[in-house]
Parts: C-alpha cells; sequence; structure tokens
C-alpha cells in the first residue's frame, strides 16, 4: 500500500489556460544508509484547462527518476505486446500476470464529432517487456464508455546525473483521435525471487550526509506533451530518513 504522506505534495504548472498538477513518491521513506532496498515509485498528474475546455490531446509523457535509485528486471518474465493486444484488463493480467510490475488508473473526457462530450476512466497495468531489443515498460490501458483498450510502450534509458532513469512513453493521435486526458497515475513496484534471491524492480537508499539521519532529494522530473506543441513540466523534491 502506497503511503499518502509520500506523495502528498504536489507542484502545478502553468501554460496560458492549461494546469497540469503533477504529484509522486516513494514508499517507505525510511531506508538504509547505503544499502538500496525495495520501494515503491508512484508518479501522477492531474490536467485542467481554465476555460472549462477539453484539455488538448496528450502525445508524450517522460518520466525521469533520480539516479540514485536502481531499476532491477534481471530474471523478471516478460510480456509481448502480441499477447495483451485487443485484451481486457482481467484477460491482460491472465496472459501476463508473472510479468506485473506495477499499475494505475486513468481519466479523460472524449468528445466525438457532432456528439456531447463525456468523461471516462479506467484501469492501467504496467508489464515488463523488451521492445526493440531494450527494456521497456507495456501500460496496458483499459476502461471507458464506449470501452477501449491500447498500449502505450514506456522505453527506458539509463544515463548518468540527477535522473539515471527515465521511461518515455508516446500517445499516437490513432489510440484516441478524439480523447483528452485529464489523470494519469502509475505505481511501480514488484518484488520477486530469481536464482535463489530476492530482487525488487526499483529500490533506493537514503544517501543522507554523515550525521544526518534525513535527506531531501530530486525524487522526479516529469513531463507531460500536448497536441498544440504545449510541454509542462516538473521536479518533484521529496524527503527520506535513514532506517536504522
Amino acid at each position: 500500500m502506497f503511503a499518502l504522506a509520500s506523495s502528498a505534495r504536489a507542484e502545478l504548472i502553468v501554460r496560458g489556460d492549461l494546469f497540469v498538477r503533477f504529484a509522486g513518491g516513494i514508499a517507505p521513506t525510511a531506508l538504509p544508509r547505503h544499502a538500496p532496498a525495495p520501494v515503491e515509485v508512484r508518479v501522477s498528474s492531474t490536467v485542467r484547462v481554465l476555460s472549462g475546455n477539453h484539455p488538448p490531446p496528450l502525445r508524450r509523457i517522460t518520466i525521469a527518476l533520480n539516479g540514485a535509485g536502481h531499476l532491477d528486471s534481471r530474471g523478471l518474465p516478460r510480456c509481448p505486446v502480441a499477447r495483451i493486444r485487443a485484451t481486457d484488463d482481467l484477460a491482460a493480467l491472465a496472459a501476463c500476470r508473472s510479468a506485473l510490475v506495477g499499475e494505475g488508473r486513468y481519466r479523460a473526457t472524449a468528445a466525438y464529432p457532432e456528439q456531447t462530450a463525456f468523461p471516462s476512466q479506467g484501469r492501467i497495468l504496467a508489464f515488463n517487456a523488451i521492445v526493440g531489443g531494450r527494456r521497456a515498460i507495456l501500460a496496458h490501458v483499459h476502461g471507458g464508455d464506449p470501452v477501449q483498450t491500447f498500449i502505450v510502450v514506456f522505453r527506458i534509458r539509463s544515463g548518468t546525473g540527477t535522473y539515471g532513469t527515465t521511461l518515455t512513453g508516446s500517445l499516437p493521435k490513432s489510440t484516441n483521435p478524439y480523447g483528452s486526458v485529464t489523470h494519469f497515475s502509475l505505481d511501480l513496484h514488484r518484488n520477486y525471487t530469481y536464482l535463489g534471491h530476492r530482487h525488487s524492480y526499483i529500490s533506493a537508499a537514503c544517501a543522507a550526509p554523515p550525521g544526518f539521519t534525513r535527506a531531501i532529494f530530486p525524487f522526479a522530473r516529469v513531463s507531460m506533451s500536448f497536441e498544440d506543441g504545449r510541454t509542462l513540466s516538473s521536479s518533484l523534491s521529496r524527503s527520506c530518513r535513514v532506517r536504522g
């Protein structure tokens, strides 16, 4: 269960009449000083337009996580895209439960030509995968009225610097040409055993300076890019406590 206290603070970013509220954090926040321990990572965003109109369609989500965290998928089963394409959430779980690394929720407003706009919401299932020879997360999105299913491929890139792991997911226009995402959340967490050893999909330590038991760190940088060319981004800082 995600600790709400670790994600209570949010950042509000504004571009013209477009507002995006970013939030997120890790749980638990009490961690060893040096040895990485399993953590759950959560990010979320809520989109609003001041005029009350529909937000522009979302085209890309980028989540860059602090470089001190470690994403480990060694020995974790992988889910092929073809296995979960055009399936509901229960069928996707039945096909790829062993590759599950998280889940989330989405809300959207769909406005079809000559029809009244209506809200929709659904479930996101995140599966470990390899796409194009590189690590990825398949975000299986299912729900709405009428019911829709589509897959967003989050490609994983590792680098150096403050944010060492970047997840980038693109939503092509064909995914939902008339839809506007108003909320997106994703929780990543998975503990598993491989070759007799315990692994965590994401792990981290609390690198507080010597003599201190708490630290503030740049947790993540989250960006949302929209069809009208606007990109709204926010860097989220969080705190941790040295355990033991």
